[in-house]
């Protein structure tokens, strides 16, 4: 039995926003990587992801050699290894049950699952690629293309979902969309399930950001040159720095790097 890719795509956002936040911790994890954070929600968001996408392939083609949903939980945690991920195993896959029942009866048509989308963006005389793993893309009733995003979270709010508004990974989906669909493309759903029980569910259309969109090309172009002109350094404490507070120790604690940064490399 086989086990779908839902990790990061090859050179996709998370490459792009670190260099945009700080050049010196885009060094340290490009360079010289840093050991992996795992956390309990990335853990269980890695398990909640792949039980889905092996979920909506099954659909795309019920003749393929894969894992069932919840037997592709199990496999996962057993193929990273670890107590925390042996730990959230057998309660993510019972979400993931759960999420099967609840949208038993919905219509959408299956397009794509996992899909990494690439682009060579130009940057003067040569071109960069950037890529974007895509959770899932279908086809509504009325024959709209929409990607689809799937978020787990502990609580299923408004506040929630308006981060992702001027998000560059959701912003990327919309210029991939509109570029590879046209007119058919419709948007971006934030398929969200809070993964403990009382479960809740709820999938919501990303709000518009035009202007954001218009911006996001011109972004990627202004960070890829920041990336060349850093090219010629080798020792990550070479590279700029930011020193703020927003981003050295943001909403989800200290960065990776504050260590190093603060008292050396050693």
């Amino acid at each position: 039995m086989n086990l779908l890719d839902a990790g990061p795509s090859e050179r996709g956002w998370s490459f792009f926003e670190s260099a945009s936040r700080c050049m010196r911790l885009w060094g340290w994890k490009n360079l010289s990587p840093m050991e992996r954070h795992t956390s309990d929600a990335l853990v269980k968001g890695s398990l909640f992801h792949i039980g889905l996408a092996h979920y909506y392939q099954l659909k795309l083609d019920s003749e393929s050699d894969l894992y069932s949903p919840f037997e592709a939980v199990f496999a996962l945690a057993e193929q990273e290894g670890g107590d925390i991920w042996n730990k959230h195993a057998a309660p993510i896959a019972d979400a993931v049950l759960a999420y099967i029942d609840h949208y038993e009866k919905c219509p959408w048509k299956v397009v794509a699952v996992e899909k990494e989308l690439r682009a060579r963006i130009p940057l003067g005389d040569t071109d960069f690629l950037y890529t974007q793993r895509v959770d899932l893309i279908v086809e509504d009733t009325h024959g709209k293309i929409w990607l689809v995003d799937h978020k787990s979270c502990y609580r299923i709010t408004g506040k929630t979902l308006r981060q992702h508004i001027l998000s560059g990974q959701f912003l990327g989906y919309q210029v991939f969309g509109k570029k590879m669909y046209g007119d058919r493309f419709a948007g971006v759903i934030v398929n969200r399930m809070k993964l403990s029980p009382a479960y809740d569910f709820d999938r919501c259309a990303l709000e518009p950001a035009p202007a954001a969109v218009a911006s996001y090309v011109p972004l990627l172009q202004s960070i890829e040159q920041k990336v060349r002109d850093h090219s010629h350094l080798t020792d990550p404490m070479d590279f700029t720095p930011v020193f703020s507070d927003q981003v050295c120790f943001g909403k989800y604690g200290q960065c990776q790097a504050f260590d190093r940064c603060r008292w050396g490399s050693e």
